[in-house]
């Protein structure tokens, strides 16, 4: 039965990953579908809807919010409900550990991570950051950079402000070092990366 098991669990979690991206798919194309179907019958006759138009709605209007946030009045709307969002109690506890998943998610977002670095946490042991800014002043200090550490399955992490010869630059991209972190390093490894020294 052990054997059996086994065999049945690396079957599971072969196929559970796939499962679950194809469900995730279906669930947000059902959705765009089923809640703009309604909108679009509130200004259509039903004889003249048919099935996947709500969903091209949906597409058209994620493009065309794309558009509108590039100008400054889309920008101001889109600041404007932010700080809304940050000002309703439990609201905003959820929408900021959402915003900041999003954040390295967006490929607009990715220069806000300059570069991977190794931290020394102590002798021995060392963590992943991301430099998310090298000219930081606090009080008298003003040679310091802010590296953000995010922490391994679940959404958040800390920032340290440092002095820049105290890390070590990685030949790695932030997308796939993050990818490394938020994994517990559980990912399959594809190739190596040398550590190379930070030179500032």
């Amino acid at each position: 039965m052990k054997t059996l098991s086994k065999i049945f669990l690396q079957g599971l979690f072969a196929i559970l990953p796939i499962v679950l991206t194809i469900a995730i798919i279906v669930w947000l194309v059902s959705t765009l579908e089923t809640y703009l179907s309604k909108l679009l019958l509130l200004f259509m006759p039903e004889s003249m809807y048919w099935p996947g138009l709500g969903l091209i709605l949906g597409i058209l209007l994620i493009f065309g919010l794309g558009l509108l946030i590039k100008f400054y009045l889309g920008q101001l709307i889109l600041r404007g409900l932010d700080q809304l969002m940050e000002r309703i109690p439990v609201v905003s506890v959820v929408y900021n550990a959402l915003n900041d998943m999003v954040r390295f998610l967006s490929p607009s977002k990715k220069e806000e991570l300059q570069k991977t670095v190794l931290v020394e946490v102590q002798e021995g042991a060392e963590v992943i950051g991301f430099v998310t800014s090298d000219d930081i002043r606090l009080g008298e200090r003003s040679d310091l950079i802010a590296v953000y550490i995010p922490l391994s399955y679940q959404i958040g992490g800390f920032t340290l402000f440092m002095d820049k010869d105290k890390v070590k630059e990685l030949d790695m991209a932030p997308s796939e070092a993050m990818k490394k972190v938020l994994t517990a390093a559980m990912a399959s490894e594809k190739e190596q990366r040398n550590v190379v020294p930070d030179n500032n």
